[in-house]
């Protein structure tokens, strides 16, 4: 892990090529793994994969309408999570899945495109910001917290439920999380679905 010297190294670099890139008013290339740099220091990100490029656009672009699974994934800290869904119902425009290790919790997803069949296998993305407080969404879960992380003004919160770890965004949280069940919600039109090869469902 680096150190806090080394975290400090990297944001006043970052800081030091944005500047040089406003002052000059060029078009500049920088290549990196670090989604951190890409989001803050790019105008336009270009994800590749195996030499395979899965996305062009803007950093936000990406971050709210990522292509793919795997653009969901690279993009955004903390990470997105992806939880393992069944489609149990389709109709005009939309498609019900029910959350596998949820204890049967089904979400209705609006769709443009076509909805995969009844029983297809599927995946829900949700973002860490995008859990609401029970009864605020389409959709509540139940977990149980194993670790918080408190950074002041934010907390995060790492809990299971089944198979599934997520990461909980929670505004200036103080509460301790060991052990502690807590049941979040779900917003439809904040989800995101995939396919079990990554390809984005809309």
């Amino acid at each position: 892990p680096l150190s806090n010297l080394d975290a400090e190294l990297r944001v006043q670099m970052r800081v030091e090529i944005s500047r040089l890139h406003k002052e000059l008013g060029v078009t500049m290339i920088y290549v990196t793994h670090d989604q951190t740099e890409a989001m803050t220091l790019a105008d336009r990100i270009v994800v590749l994969k195996a030499g395979n490029v899965e996305q062009i656009g803007a950093p936000l672009d990406l971050y709210d309408d990522p292509a793919n699974r795997f653009v969901a994934g690279f993009i955004g800290s903390p990470k997105m999570n992806f939880m393992p869904a069944r489609v149990v119902e389709t109709g005009p425009g939309a498609a019900t899945v029910e959350l596998v290790n949820h204890a049967g919790a089904r979400l209705s997803k609006p769709l443009q495109s076509t909805p995969p069949a009844v029983g297809a296998e599927v995946v829900l993305g949700v973002r860490p910001e995008h859990f609401f407080d029970a009864g605020k969404g389409d959709c509540d879960i139940a977990v149980k917290a194993d670790v918080a992380e408190h950074l002041g003004s934010v907390s995060y919160v790492y809990a299971g439920a089944g198979d599934d770890e997520l990461i909980i965004e929670r505004e200036a949280s103080r509460q301790r999380a060991s052990g502690d069940h807590l049941t979040v919600a779900i917003k439809a039109d904040k989800a995101l679905l995939f396919d079990t090869k990554g390809a984005r469902i809309r």
